[in-house]
């Protein structure tokens, strides 16, 4: 989000207008907020937080099983699939009318028999976690001394889970009650609503 403002003012504008800021984001507004949920698909396409383990690619073409493996095997970023790959869309999972494609990037968490088993919950904690940030925080570039943004310039370590390099940022809350205390109280409330 620090590096695409658009993006966070367009996913804020749809969470405003489908929870408001009187309350967190749960589960039930989840099919109202496509572009939210593109935002997500579109983080595992841009950069995987586990490549597999190693960084590999295919050094020649080959067939394996009668499937053709072209060199260079690409992926998340195959450019006849994801045009501009290192470019950061998250409209690359919807259609002109604003629904979500098919395209659910399922391959994030691996296929077959080796596929992730906690994908549904991995997937459905990141959509929470994104939809409950961009509810009440904004994230900018931070400012250095003399008041001007400090660039971000994306670097990843890596590793078996690819992180980010730590970078400045400022976290804003978006509205007066959206603080740490509010939103456990907030948090608090839902958990007690549900149980009763």
């Amino acid at each position: 989000m620090v590096l695409h403002p658009e993006v966070q003012a367009k996913a804020q504008a749809d969470i405003d207008r489908v929870i408001g800021k009187d309350r967190l984001p749960d589960f039930n507004d989840r099919p109202a907020l496509p572009y939210v949920e593109a935002i997500l698909r579109e983080s595992l396409r841009w950069h995987p937080v586990f490549p597999m383990g190693v960084p590999h690619s295919t050094m020649t073409s080959d067939i394996y099983n009668g499937y053709f493996i072209p060199k260079g095997l690409a992926m998340t970023h195959d450019e006849e699939k994801y045009p501009n790959p290192d470019e950061f869309k998250p409209e690359r999972f919807l259609h002109e009318d604003g629904s979500l494609t098919s395209d659910t990037m399922s391959l994030a968490f691996g296929w077959g028999r080796r596929i992730c088993v906690g994908r549904h919950l991995a997937e459905a904690a990141l959509w929470i976690a994104i939809t409950s940030f961009l509810a009440t925080f904004s994230v900018h570039k931070a400012l250095d001394e003399n008041g001007e943004e400090i660039p971000v310039i994306p670097k990843f370590l890596p590793g078996i889970a690819v992180h980010p390099e730590t970078f400045p940022c400022q976290i804003v809350p978006r509205f007066k009650d959206a603080s740490v205390e509010r939103l456990t109280q907030l948090t608090r409330l839902d958990i007690v609503a549900e149980q009763s």
